[in-house]
């Protein structure tokens, strides 16, 4: 359980653990002194009460006349047994008077091997007592016994005394060791809350300026924490170095995307032009020249399309703000559902468009988002293939699906498909016109209009899936 908890919860946790434990050894130790040196006393008590009990004037009186004698205390046992083992005894009772055991008592009573060692005996419903041999009177060997009630007593009354103090000593632990603790784990507060204010910055993309640092300046740096925080700015300082870097490699990369896609406009355009000139002229032409001139013309088209996708990419990666107005997303939908019906009979096309659902955004640019989804659909699906586009409004968004029945997407390629150059179907791609580009444009364009998109995919079922902020 203790896994699941804060590192503040397991130091205060682990401090109140151990001072249970150093509690209770240290109690443990002092039970264990304290009862033995109860045992010594009453062992001396024991000795002294055999010395009176052992008088030349009193060895012929019987045990029951002994146990009367002055100075015993109640539950005093004494017991006589002869050389065969028989046992009589008796024990002071609470009115001070003398008890004779039961049998079974008496069977509790060893017979066997005393000397002047003391023992313990355990006599059933009288307790535990310290016995030793008095003397011998009559021909017998008599005992006498002390019972250790009172010292087991005291030993409890201590050992609940010390259960308290440690359970008030734990709670003085836990309540002064989680200030201590509140103290001690403040610059590692710090660092928590840096870190996740690094970890909430776009750090991937775009220019970020990582201004983060933990204050070190009040702790002392020759400590661990001290250590950690000047550790954890170096490291910022090294992910600041190198997001510059990013930055400008990145702006070099869309600088230079931009700069080629303008100039290459210019002579695609002229090749195309003088392409179509050369075939308009009429002039009497093989067919191979014919077909050459007719492939350099749809080739120039294709780049010039090409060029015209990169540098929208490299305006979008530039994080211009497009201007968005109130528009008819509704009618957009349709438009362009309409558009791709009309250019291909091959597949099934079919809108489901809630009407009067409006959107600020662009409406040349929605519709691109529209058109660059349905021309997936119909490049990378068999002919006959059903493509469903829906618009519909959930709270205060719109929801704009296109989805199809065809063979789905492979699952190594889902996870790249919104980033350039990705092909779902390499083999058909060039084939087809496909340059890569056309999903990074619509994720592009979707987040300039503050939407977001997501694709799920299986045999039989693609769905892509676009949310809007509708007015």
């Amino acid at each position: 359980m203790i896994h699941g908890w804060s590192l503040r919860h397991r130091l205060i946790a682990v401090s109140a653990a151990l001072t249970a434990l150093a509690g209770i050894a240290i109690g443990m130790a002092n039970l264990v002194g304290v009862r033995a040196f109860m045992i010594g006393q009453l062992d001396e008590d024991l000795s002294q009460t055999a010395y009176r009990l052992h008088t030349p004037d009193r060895d012929g009186d019987d045990i029951s006349h002994q146990l009367n004698g002055p100075g015993l205390t109640v539950g005093t046992v004494l017991a006589a047994f002869d050389s065969a083992g028989a046992v009589t005894a008796v024990y002071l009772n609470s009115e001070a008077n003398a008890q004779a055991l039961s049998p079974n008592q008496l069977a509790d009573i060893p017979v066997e091997e005393w000397g002047a060692e003391v023992r313990d005996v355990r006599i059933d419903g009288i307790g535990e007592y310290r016995m030793a041999v008095v003397g011998e009177s009559n021909g017998n060997t008599v005992l006498v016994g002390l019972s250790t009630a009172s010292v087991d007593r005291v030993v409890s009354r201590i050992a609940a005394y010390q259960l308290a103090l440690i359970a008030a000593v734990v709670a003085l632990v836990i309540l002064g060791g989680r200030k201590g603790v509140d103290m001690a784990l403040r610059p590692l507060d710090r660092m928590r809350q840096t870190a996740q204010r690094v970890s909430a910055l776009p750090l991937a993309t775009g220019n970020v300026a990582l201004t983060e640092r933990v204050d070190v300046d009040v702790d002392d740096p020759d400590t661990e924490v001290g250590q950690l925080g000047n550790a954890f700015n170096q490291m910022l300082e090294h992910v600041d170095d190198a997001l510059k870097v990013r930055q400008e490699s990145e702006a070099k990369v869309r600088q230079f995307v931009s700069d080629a896609s303008h100039e290459l406009r210019t002579p695609l355009t002229a090749i195309r032009g003088y392409s179509e000139l050369t075939r308009r002229t009429k002039q009497e032409m093989s067919p191979e020249l014919s077909f050459a001139l007719e492939r350099i013309e749809a080739e120039s088209i294709r780049m010039t399309a090409m060029v015209e996708d990169l540098l929208l990419l490299a305006r979008l990666d530039e994080g211009r703000e497009m201007e968005l107005v109130e528009t008819d997303f509704s009618t957009v939908v349709r438009n362009a559902v309409t558009d791709a019906d009309t250019a291909d009979s091959e597949h099934e096309w079919t809108a489901a468009v809630t009407d009067g659902i409006t959107v600020m955004g662009d409406s040349h640019r929605l519709h691109q988002i529209i058109a660059n989804l349905l021309g997936n659909a119909r490049i990378h699906t068999p002919a006959g293939t059903h493509v469903v586009t829906t618009l519909v409004r959930n709270g205060d968004e719109a929801v704009l699906t296109v989805a199809d029945n065809g063979p789905g997407i492979a699952p190594e390629v889902i996870d790249s498909l919104f980033e350039r150059f990705t092909r779902a179907d390499s083999s058909r791609a060039r084939a087809t016109g496909s340059t890569g580009l056309g999903l990074a444009i619509v994720d592009g364009l979707v987040h300039a209009h503050h939407g977001s998109i997501s694709v799920t995919s299986q045999p039989g079922a693609t769905e892509f899936r676009i949310t809007f902020p509708a007015l």
